[in-house]
């Protein structure tokens, strides 16, 4: 079944092209109604990578792109925002919502400038849909918000496909193969001990390199991602050359070239994993 979107995004094309099942259908609703508010200065990238993902779930799904009110960032396209993405108000109303990363891993919270906002978002969330699901930097942050769980910095960045292992049983993790792998790509975390031990907070999936992927708070519906199913082949190797272009000497991500001599990429089948996770997720808690 396909995405249906309300905004002719440059994405759709590109993505039909790719057989994905996708179209601009202002016109029609969907079954499922998602929102994804995106954080991600590359907004077009992300817009893509998530659309993708949603494309390979066999669930109608009517997705809307959301903005925050107070922050636009400076290498995103006003236009696009403007035209494409909508603000959340009293009268937003989803079955679940996505709250993508950022690159602000080295930022102390309270310095990004869109803080406060984004607090009354994380704790208006259960009034605007169903569920949310919090990615990468948005998941520390809402655990830091809702948990008081204090965030470190590692030593090196963690970047890599790593390889999992289901820690507990839950709905989110079923047809889940063992050993399934993922990306990950951060430069600090939720503070690990303390993020296992929480009493409200229960870790379903972990890479023993890389830390947590996957963790629940069910009584709220909460979901959070630590690494990134809906990364490109070609992700790792892009933020590989942005941080050695700003001079941060970074390590080259792990067990991800397919050859080390001449830096072939590999296949992005993870992609297909976090397509059923996110399946899993959206029929546990959205509906």
């Amino acid at each position: 079944m396909p995405v249906l979107l309300h905004s002719p995004l440059p994405a759709i094309e590109e993505l039909q092209q790719e057989g994905c099942a996708i179209k601009y259908a202002p016109g029609l609703q969907g079954k499922m109604r998602v929102g994804i508010v995106n954080l991600m200065p590359n907004h077009m990238d992300t817009e893509r990578q998530w659309l993708r993902l949603l494309a390979k779930i066999p669930l109608l799904t009517e997705v809307h792109f959301i903005r925050l009110h107070s922050w636009l960032p400076k290498s995103a396209s006003v236009n696009h925002l403007q035209q494409h993405y909508q603000t959340l108000d009293q009268s937003s109303d989803f079955d679940a919502l996505i709250v993508t990363g950022a690159p602000l891993g080295t930022k102390e919270y309270e310095d990004v400038p869109y803080w406060s906002e984004l607090r009354e978002l994380f704790d208006m969330a259960n009034y605007y849909a169903n569920t949310t699901l919090y990615s990468c930097w948005a998941a520390n942050a809402a655990l830091y918000h809702f948990y008081n769980i204090p965030r470190r910095q590692r030593a090196r960045k963690v970047s890599g496909i790593y390889e999992h292992r289901i820690l507990r049983q839950h709905e989110m993790v079923k047809n889940m193969q063992i050993g399934v792998q993922f990306p990950h790509s951060r430069y600090a975390e939720a503070r690990q001990s303390v993020l296992f031990a929480h009493p409200e907070v229960r870790v379903v999936m972990q890479a023993p390199n890389a830390g947590a992927f996957l963790a629940a708070d069910d009584l709220r519906r909460r979901a959070f991602i630590f690494g990134h199913p809906e990364y490109e082949a070609d992700t790792l190797q892009k933020e590989f050359k942005r941080d050695f272009d700003a001079g941060k000497d970074p390590h080259p991500p792990e067990y991800y070239f397919v050859d080390t001599e001449t830096f072939a990429l590999p296949k992005p089948m993870w992609q297909e994993s976090g397509a059923v996770l996110l399946k899993n997720w959206l029929n546990l808690w959205a509906r």
